[in-house]
């Protein structure tokens, strides 16, 4: 399998690092022997697509790990003929930054070319051209990885998590389409575990939309770590926000228990207590943030629905400004 990662930043780097050093320690058993010519070669090749490659001269990366270890990898970066070979490519980038990404390359990829999207929020894929949701088959990863990005191409693994796999759109016609989905998991369960296939993806999603919808505008709005948001101040606003989450997930056919989502943001929250949010560190760096995706999905499914969902709809908005205020 030939992967191109997309993307340099925290995560894009994280599973470019954990895939290559699975490559390294791949055994015998776990390659393949060319018939022909008796050479052994690798079941997956692997290369990083990063936005400003051109400009880069840098051709490695550094990867502090959760033991404090440190490692210096080697940067293979993709050319046009991984692209064209690519059997998938793994993005690895911000919400709003997926449409355009895909669309740039769509036309060196292969249709057996399988795509995954690796970002918070939702809604991105209902902005993709119909042709590239036509020709591929297209994956969501989820995961609770925490890292942080320290410098260009230098990153932390700061917390160990869990991912999940889904498949999104593309229809499984059968026993091949099972193998292509036990393969995908396969490669990164063993690149950086614990990667469990979802067969229904979309209730993982809004769970974690729903504790997103919380914690981050609330850390970014209040600049504050993620274990404040489990102060009083803001049980009100918590509850308010989930309660409007609730009614509109209700209208995509996903049935949410606030009880039980209020209990997840408390344990998140105090998981990560000392994280600074994604969105947090986006306002603080001046960067455009993923809240259109985030509390704006739910603004944007409720005025379709006809949903009020005023709580979600005030911060979506301040963190906006937030933006026109740096």
């Amino acid at each position: 399998m030939n992967i191109v990662v997309m993307g340099q930043g925290a995560m894009g780097l994280l599973w470019y690092h954990h895939l290559s050093q699975a490559q390294k320690f791949q055994t015998k058993k776990t390659q393949v022997q060319n018939k022909g010519t008796g050479d052994i070669y690798p079941l997956s090749k692997l290369s990083l697509l990063a936005s400003n490659q051109q400009n880069l001269t840098q051709n490695y990366y550094q990867f502090t790990a959760l033991n404090n270890q440190t490692y210096n990898g080697i940067v293979n970066y993709a050319q046009p003929e991984q692209l064209q070979t690519a059997d998938t490519v793994f993005l690895c980038l911000k919400s709003y930054q997926i449409s355009d990404a895909i669309t740039q390359i769509a036309e060196q990829l292969k249709t057996s070319c399988t795509i995954i999207l690796a970002h918070n929020g939702i809604g991105t894929l209902e902005k993709l051209p119909q042709a590239i949701i036509n020709k591929h088959a297209i994956y969501a990863l989820l995961t609770t990885h925490g890292c942080l990005r320290n410098a260009p191409l230098n990153i932390t693994h700061t917390g160990s998590g869990v991912s999940s796999l889904g498949l999104i759109s593309g229809n499984k016609c059968g026993e091949q389409d099972n193998v292509r989905d036990e393969q995908i998991t396969s490669i990164l369960h063993n690149a950086l575990p614990l990667v469990k296939f979802e067969t229904n993806i979309a209730i993982k999603q809004w769970l974690k939309l729903a504790i997103n919808c919380v914690i981050n505008p609330i850390t970014a709005l209040n600049n504050i770590d993620n274990g404040l948001v489990n102060n009083t101040q803001f049980t009100w606003q918590i509850e308010a926000l989930l309660i409007e989450i609730i009614a509109v997930a209700k209208t995509q056919g996903i049935a949410l228990v606030k009880e039980e989502l209020q209990k997840s943001v408390q344990e998140v929250a105090q998981a990560t207590e000392k994280n600074c949010s994604s969105m947090r560190c986006d306002v603080l760096a001046n960067r455009q943030t993923e809240i259109d995706y985030i509390n704006g999905y739910i603004h944007r499914l409720g005025i379709k629905h006809n949903i009020a969902t005023p709580e979600n709809t005030k911060v979506w908005q301040q963190v906006k400004g937030l933006g026109s205020k740096l």
